[in-house]
């Protein structure tokens, strides 16, 4: 459709030539939690909590309100919630308020973010990624709480 193969169903990516399969555009905003079996690339808004089987892009105009879980996280943009992801990348633009939970970790010059970080071992089993969203119950490795009391602000809200 409008000149594009149809072998080219997803976006490119100049990330090392993965493809994206969903992109939230600037102008979109989505409320409620969001599961993706494959890749999203975040340019738009998004207030709920973000789950990933795949790479997951928030970018520079990009804007998360919760939590993210994701195998791979690219952030350029803002994240104000809690970190679950097997590899994340913080890009010199990134500003995450939340605690990070990773196995690996690269930091830009520039980047900014507020929160405890928890370096998980390779070697060890991989654990369902912490905090079941949908019945709110915590898994056994569930995130501390949130350094700046968001966590007691969303209950007062509910």
């Amino acid at each position: 459709m409008f000149g594009s193969s149809s072998k080219d169903k997803s976006l490119s990516v100049g990330t090392a030539g993965k493809q994206i399969d969903t992109v939230i555009a600037e102008s979109a905003s989505v409320e409620g939690d969001l599961k993706t079996r494959n890749s999203i690339k975040v340019d738009g808004r998004i207030q709920g909590s973000l789950r990933v089987e795949g790479q997951a892009i928030i970018g520079a105009s990009g804007v998360i309100q919760g939590d993210v879980h994701a195998a791979d996280l690219l952030v350029l943009g803002q994240l104000e919630g809690n970190v679950f992801a097997q590899r994340l990348h913080l890009q010199a633009s990134a500003r995450i308020l939340g605690n990070i939970e990773t196995q690996s970790l690269q930091v830009d010059p520039g980047a900014h973010y507020q929160g405890s970080v928890t370096m998980l071992d390779p070697k060890a089993p991989q654990l369902a990624l912490s905090h079941d969203t949908q019945t709110g119950e915590a898994g056994p490795d569930a995130a501390a709480p949130r350094p700046d009391g968001l966590d007691a602000k969303r209950a007062r809200r509910a």
